[in-house]
């Protein structure tokens, strides 16, 4: 499951299966070794498919080469199938950015907001959101407060959420709403005040976004 399967290899002195314990020792000492919580992890993340075609085989791979630096570590390990995995060391297709690309994807689990679907309210907020330095979006928080001419609080709520504009970021689980208050006014209307915050999930897509470049799609 790793970049060299551990098979004996003909012609060479781990023949003899007295000697697969001598390969496996030396495949170990080459870095190559995937802790079994890691390899659940990675598999887990990808629902036991390839991060590429979504093959239900899979192999593990190292995005950057041992022989090269790379790192037996979760950054720099992506799930394949065969195909991809061959593929990938004899044609460098997908190449190394675009690995790490399907690995972010991954990290957003499994379904990432449509670009398209969002409203310009949303783009602009995603933007702002950009600005902000990833360590301060956790507690990011953006007040609204508007007087709704309705009687029902709860219809005046739905109304504010619907003039607000960020329904769909919303839904696909990037933002939450918080009511901090709304009471009834005399004039029989609905004074509500909301309070949004980015999600976990939101931080990772805002990641996302920007290791990929994708944040020039916003327009």
């Amino acid at each position: 499951m790793n970049d060299q399967p551990i098979l004996p290899i003909r012609g060479k002195k781990y023949d003899h299966p007295e000697h697969y314990r001598d390969l496996i020792s030396q495949h170990c000492s080459e870095g190559r070794y995937v802790p079994e919580q890691l390899q659940d992890l990675l598999l887990e993340q990808c629902s036991h498919r390839c991060s590429v075609c979504r093959e239900p085989n899979y192999e593990l791979h190292h995005i950057e080469p041992i022989e090269y630096g790379g790192k037996t570590e979760y950054e720099n390990l992506i799930v394949l199938c065969p195909n991809c995995h061959t593929r990938v060391h004899r044609e460098g297709i997908p190449n190394k950015k675009q690995l790490k690309h399907y690995k972010l994807k991954e990290e957003v689990s499994y379904g990432l907001p449509i670009i398209g679907r969002l409203s310009l309210e949303e783009k602009e907020f995603i933007k702002k959101l950009s600005a902000e330095p990833e360590e301060e979006l956790v507690l990011f928080a953006e007040r609204y407060h508007r007087k709704i001419m309705v009687e029902d609080h709860e219809e005046a709520k739905k109304i504010f959420r619907r003039m607000i504009g960020l329904l769909y970021l919303e839904s696909e689980g990037i933002v939450r709403t918080e009511y901090d208050l709304c009471c009834g006014l005399a004039e029989g209307g609905v004074s509500v005040a909301l309070l949004l915050r980015v999600t976990d999930k939101g931080i990772r897509w805002l990641r996302y976004l920007k290791k990929t470049e994708r944040l020039d799609l916003l327009v």
